[in-house]
């Protein structure tokens, strides 16, 4: 609640001290009676009790009064938010390899696929006012989820991707291009891919830097981010006599091909060997692919000192009449 006019409140300190003064002054009135042991069996009524309060009534009413021609108001605000104009398209790995467990862990972290998972979610909760979009893929690509403002539900979805869905494999290109797909008809400023996998193209009819011109082409750029160290990993794979155990893999990241299409779009290629590794990343693509929210704020104003006002009038009216009748005072 805002004044329009907030100089008036100081009429309250003049009025105080003028109702102070009257009170004071009435105070002083006194009658002389020769015995006061005459008045010690009288007791106060609920018309004297009264008749003590007018003033404090007249006083209220005042400062009501001042309070309504200060005009106080109530502050609606508007406020309309215009997308920051990006919209994301994430692409992620869903092979089998993806199931690994780098060296520099323990056997009992997580997989490169949970690691993956958890940091893309942490990375669109703080894209609020961005269109997001995924796609998942192995030997071939599969739409996840289309360009959305709901990331509640995005990550949702993320939430329920698993690994072993569709056909092993790395679709690099066919899945590149299908977030290129997915970008086209988009209107927004500016528009950008995350790619994150962990192999290299050994599957689909799209070669992975075609799929890149075809994104230079369209103002699209993409992010490459080859997770896993360099070197070998341990692959769960099934124990004859029951549960899992873990065998070392040769890591098969094809890093000339990631910073290939990285380059080609006028994105950046990262290499993210851990959890936190990967964590930096996508702050730091946070950071790139950003732009300032455009914001058009309205302001209205509900004025309250009719209200007030009226209240005043009453308490006003109140005393004046009780005043005037029932606790009349003789003088």
């Amino acid at each position: 609640m805002t004044f329009h006019d907030p100089s008036a409140l100081l009429l309250v300190i003049p009025a105080l001290l003028l109702s102070g003064y009257a009170w004071r002054k009435k105070s002083n009135c006194q009658v002389i009676f020769p015995l006061l042991s005459t008045f010690t069996d009288i007791h106060p009524t609920t018309r004297s009790r009264c008749a003590a309060m007018l003033p404090a009534v007249r006083i209220l009413a005042i400062f009501l009064a001042v309070i309504a021609l200060a005009r106080p108001q109530l502050q609606l605000r508007e406020a309309t938010v215009v997308s920051r104009g990006i919209d994301l398209v994430l692409a992620l790995d869903v092979s089998t390899s993806m199931l690994a467990v780098d060296r520099a862990a323990s056997v009992n972290d997580r997989s490169r696929f949970k690691i993956a998972r958890d940091v893309t979610r942490d990375f669109i909760s703080r894209r609020s006012g961005d269109r997001i979009g995924m796609i998942a893929f192995a030997a071939r690509p599969y739409p996840v989820a289309p360009l959305t403002l709901d990331h509640q539900w995005l990550n949702g979805v993320l939430d329920q991707i698993e690994i072993g869905g569709i056909e092993d494999g790395t679709a690099l290109g066919d899945a590149l291009l299908a977030a290129v797909n997915r970008l086209h008809a988009s209107s927004a400023a500016s528009r950008a891919i995350v790619v994150i996998t962990d192999g290299r193209n050994n599957a689909g009819a799209v070669q992975p830097l075609v799929a890149a011109q075809a994104a230079r082409t369209l103002g699209i750029r993409v992010h490459t981010i080859g997770i896993g160290g360099k070197g070998a990993a341990l692959f769960p794979v099934e124990d004859p006599l029951g549960g899992v155990t873990y065998r070392q893999v040769a890591a098969d990241l094809d890093e000339t091909v990631l910073r290939g299409i990285a380059q080609t779009t006028g994105g950046r290629f990262y290499l993210a060997s851990d959890a936190a590794v990967l964590q930096s990343v996508f702050t730091e693509i946070d950071t790139l692919e950003r732009r300032p929210i455009e914001e058009k704020v309205s302001i209205s104003y509900r004025e309250l000192f009719p209200p007030v006002l009226l209240a005043a009038l009453l308490l006003l009216v109140a005393e004046t009449l009780l005043r005037t009748t029932w606790l009349r005072r003789n003088p």
